[in-house]
């Protein structure tokens, strides 16, 4: 069974075991009224009757313009570090406490690549104030992840509308995909 590593500056942060998961989210997120300007979560879990239930890997790790990440969906067993639960982590905010909130950063420009060449490059603008860089995994497709590069703004969540897709790949067991926060 694969495990997904996540390395940021070619240090490793986090491994995951896929073994007894079922759907595994490694993603990095940032908003121009956060004040981290980028974030690393893993999250996923087994939902079946009597598996784990959601966990988290990592919650809000913050990044530094400079910082490469780098996701890794390897071949083989690994020990996987220990996941905590959703409800030992945070509670739901309001919409209305999101719109109030004040830029905290004039803009942002991140980048995406993956190993067969594909690369995007993602900016701030009125309608794209947040992003998304999401490695995706499922045990239905073990040996592959999604890989999704996206900009959007509140209104797109709170209307449950897609954003701006900048990249859209796969990657497959021995392969990794890569973000960075240019600025």
């Amino acid at each position: 069974m694969p495990h997904i590593a996540v390395d940021i500056n070619n240090v490793r942060i986090t491994t995951i075991n896929l073994a007894a998961m079922r759907v595994m989210d490694v993603s990095v997120h940032g908003a121009l009224d956060r004040a981290l300007k980028a974030a690393v979560d893993a999250m996923g879990g087994n939902y079946d009757e009597g598996g784990c239930g959601h966990l988290t890997w990592l919650m809000e790790h913050p990044l530094q313009p400079g910082d490469i990440v780098r996701v890794h969906l390897n071949q083989g067993d690994a020990n996987g570090d220990a996941g905590k639960t959703f409800e030992d982590l945070f509670s739901e905010a309001m919409a209305a406490e999101i719109r109030a909130r004040p830029r905290l950063h004039a803009a942002f420009e991140v980048q995406a690549s993956t190993p067969d060449g594909q690369q995007a490059t993602a900016t701030s603008d009125e309608r794209n104030t947040d992003f998304r860089f999401s490695v995706l995994w499922n045990h239905f497709q073990p040996d592959q992840a999604r890989v999704h590069l996206a900009t959007y703004c509140l209104d797109h969540v709170l209307t449950r509308t897609a954003g701006t897709t900048q990249l859209q790949a796969t990657i497959h067991a021995g392969e990794s995909a890569t973000f960075s926060l240019v600025a």
